[in-house]
């Protein structure tokens, strides 16, 4: 056992504790390199995940030290990584650290929590939690965000372009909330061409209950119009203890909307293609077709199922290391505000393995949400990672930091300009983009006032066409205009 400590490598674990990184970790990515036994690329990944408490870095890192993959084995780091791992929620990290310690006797596991320990009070859970991830008010966890005294809004759309092709068939209710399908999961596979755009989205609900960000969950077909459309009819506000607030929110429309009915009476073959999948999703046993499959039964919520079928598969893959499924399940819970601090601990777990979605989403809760104290520090960490990955929304969030951050700290005027520069080619129709622009030419060393008002003035306009709350805009653009500043074309 002496031989064991007097292995241990320090700078293998000192690496997780740092001051101020610029955070990107892609587990997929680097699950990719570990599985083309590039280790040393590996390692990297791992390690960079590892440092916002990454479970599944912990893991593959126990893995390389225990099996010498790319690193000089070292049992005692292995032990460290994995214990580090066991104090999520993974069930396989908790089962295989028990089992790593099975063969010490008393005295030498004695040893071993002692070391274990040491290094949880320099970079463990609770020490990575308080540097990234929100606080939670617990004050707060009793009171809900309510819309016109409802805990919900309904979450389908009716076009009125498509109307007369929905027919006068809606039985069954499309109530069900989720399905994120990025990184190469998708229902595609189970679906043909729907007659009318199919399309699932989620949005952030502004405080003036404008739908803001949308960002494509599932679509097949052309989606633009309907999207459009959607975007222009505010919700209730959501409010908070008689105070509005953010929040987030799901929409399905088109053939999405769909009962069982609809989708025989006005495409078959997609019914039948649709039973055909499930039912070989359900019998499949890998983590993916299990999480198409829950997301399935999400999607179509005809589909034979028991009730809280959907939530329990999620949680369950989550258990399993599914970080969609995290992603899923957590910001699930939120939306339906059912255990707070639950969701916020599984999308939390979920952006740390590199989720652009989930990092966006946990950046808002950090800006946003009246149950985790307000932390623009935190949430620009989690907005620069999803930036990396080309995450517009989380881009545009960077930009307004680096713009109106109250900790003039986070003040950053040229990576301002640069971000707005890099999306300006996909946001001409978005009137944040020029609000936001308005103000870093407002800012800019040489200011051409003629560009902030142009700019300012372009985006009150298109913001009042969405029904977005224009009065704090319009305040900004009077104090411009009057007293001491002249504009002259």
């Amino acid at each position: 056992m002496k031989t064991l400590v007097r292995h241990l490598t320090p700078l293998a674990f000192v690496s997780i504790v740092m001051t101020a990184p610029v955070f990107s970790a892609d587990i997929f990515k680097t699950d990719k390199q570990f599985a083309a036994k590039q280790y040393k690329l590996a390692k990297q990944g791992y390690t960079e995940a590892a440092k916002v408490g990454n479970p599944h870095a912990y893991y593959q890192l126990a893995t390389m030290y225990q099996k010498g993959l790319g690193v000089e084995k070292d049992t005692l780091n292995a032990l460290i990584y994995m214990s580090m791992a066991a104090d999520y929620p993974l069930e396989k990290a908790q089962t295989t650290f028990s089992s790593m310690m099975a063969p010490f006797n008393d005295d030498q596991k004695t040893t071993i929590y002692q070391v274990l320990k040491e290094h949880k009070q320099k970079a463990g859970k609770a020490i990575i939690q308080e540097q990234y991830f929100p606080v939670i008010k617990t004050e707060n966890l009793a009171d809900k965000v309510t819309f016109n005294g409802e805990l919900a809004i309904d979450g389908k759309f009716f076009s009125e372009e498509y109307e007369d092709a929905l027919l006068e068939f809606d039985e069954g209710s499309f109530t069900n909330d989720d399905g994120d399908l990025e990184e190469g999961d998708s229902l595609t596979l189970i679906m043909s061409a729907p007659k009318l755009p199919f399309l699932i989205l989620d949005h952030d609900i502004a405080s003036d209950g404008s739908k803001r960000n949308l960002i494509d969950i599932q679509k097949m077909g052309s989606t633009l119009t309907i999207k459009d459309e959607y975007a222009l009819f505010p919700t209730p506000i959501p409010m908070f203890k008689d105070q509005p607030v953010e929040f987030v929110h799901r929409a399905y429309m088109g053939a999405a909307t769909y009962s069982k009915f609809t989708m025989v009476h006005e495409n078959e073959a997609m019914y039948e293609n649709i039973i055909r999948s499930a039912k070989r999703l359900k019998s499949g046993t890998s983590l993916s077709d299990q999480y198409q499959y829950a997301m399935a039964l999400q999607s179509f919520t005809w589909l034979t199922q028991e009730e809280g079928e959907v939530d329990k598969r999620l949680l369950a893959l989550s258990k399993q290391g599914h970080p969609l499924a995290m992603f899923e399940h957590g910001l699930k819970l939120y939306r339906e505000q059912n255990d707070i601090p639950k969701a916020i601990e599984w999308i939390s777990l979920a952006a740390s393995y590199g989720l652009a979605n989930a990092e966006y989403r946990l950046g808002k809760l950090l800006t946003t949400s009246p149950w985790v104290t307000y932390d623009e520090k935190k949430a620009l960490f989690w907005f620069e990672s999803a930036v990396k990955k080309g995450h517009i929304p989380a881009t545009l969030k960077t930009i307004e930091l680096n713009l109106t951050a109250n900790d003039k700290s986070l003040h950053d005027q040229d990576r301002a300009e640069v971000l707005l520069d890099r999306i300006a080619a996909a946001q001409t129709n978005n009137p944040e983009y020029f609000y936001l622009l308005a103000l870093s030419h407002k800012n800019r060393e040489n200011r051409d006032y003629t560009q902030v008002i142009t700019n300012l003035e372009k985006a009150i306009f298109m913001a009042q066409i969405k029904n977005w709350d224009t009065e704090e805009w319009q305040d900004l653009l009077a104090k411009l205009t009057q007293g001491s500043v002249t504009i002259v074309e």
